[in-house]
């Protein structure tokens, strides 16, 4: 019996152990979506809703042809969270997981886009995966 709870132990200690060893850090994920420009896969206000996250940590976003509005502001990737804070005149935080080199939107301590009503669990797909 011993053995056999020895044997358990060491098996969740190393599947544990893999999965923190598997986990990208923050740096890694901000190197992965830097560049790049995701489309949300719901599309957007008259066309497709893209946001644009630039090596500089800069980041820019557009609804859809129907609006005039262009968002811009900064972005940092913190414990998995790619954390997008707007500089132009709406003040926004917008917060994405980063899975599969997708952004996924959390609704949860995030603000609402102007003219998309983007729910939790959107999915915005690197530009050249559509």
């Amino acid at each position: 019996m011993r053995t056999v709870k020895r044997i358990v132990i060491c098996v969740l200690a190393l599947g544990m152990a893999l999965s923190l060893a598997c986990r990208k850090t923050d740096g890694e994920l901000h190197d992965e979506i830097a560049g790049k420009t995701f489309v949300r896969e719901n599309g957007g206000f008259g066309g497709d809703f893209t946001i644009t996250l630039d090596t500089d940590d800069s980041y820019r976003y557009y609804e859809g042809y129907l609006s005039s509005y262009v968002g811009f502001g900064d972005w940092t990737v913190e414990d998995g969270t790619a954390i997008l804070t707007e500089q132009g005149g709406h003040h926004s935080v917008y917060r994405f997981a980063v899975k599969d080199g997708a952004l996924i939107y959390l609704a949860d301590g995030s603000d609402n886009f102007l003219y998309v009503n983007t729910a939790d669990g959107d999915r915005f797909l690197p530009e050249d995966a559509n």
